[in-house]
């Protein structure tokens, strides 16, 4: 008798069907996880940066409009304030406000930013003083990185579509 071993055109099928089906699925997600974990990284080098930019205006008194005043080096942004393979640009400008915005085609409309900035906040406890705070923002420009922005944000802290970021 002559046996062939092997798998049968249906069953190949099947397998490549189970495999599209997997990889529809999971290719979303990990697109997902790569940007938060990009946009941690930006937040890391935003407070990184925005440190250093009151430290710079601790002793100017006044705030730097330009990264090559600053008393960091950030090994994966670059001098004119791009990060990384540019998916993030840093910004600052002279009323003390520092940003990380990534911009897909070049187009701010498609995107979100990131924002450090002192800002008069009232006080959580009795004193009706304003305060003087440290105010870290996620702003997404359109509704896929709405996820992003809340992935970074604390739940309470939402106003529109701004949050802010403890």
């Amino acid at each position: 008798m002559n046996k062939k071993s092997g798998f049968t055109l249906i069953e190949l099928l099947t397998v490549v069907l189970i495999l599209g089906i997997l990889t529809a699925i999971a290719l979303p997600q990990y697109q997902k996880t790569i940007q938060r974990t990009e946009a941690a990284n930006a937040l890391i080098n935003l407070r990184t940066i925005f440190d250093s930019a009151k430290r710079f205006y601790a002793s100017n008194s006044q705030w730097p409009t330009s990264f090559t005043g600053l008393d960091v080096d950030l090994f994966d942004v670059s001098p004119e304030g791009n990060m990384g393979e540019f998916q993030y640009t840093f910004s600052t400008n002279n009323s003390g406000t520092v940003s990380a915005c990534r911009l897909i085609d070049g187009a701010a409309d498609n995107s979100f930013c990131l924002r450090a900035a002192r800002r008069k906040v009232a006080p959580t406890t009795g004193n009706n003083k304003m305060i003087q705070r440290d105010v870290y923002t996620c702003l997404p420009a359109v509704e896929k990185f709405q996820a992003v922005c809340d992935s970074l944000c604390s739940t309470e802290s939402t106003v529109g579509s701004e949050c802010y970021i403890n």
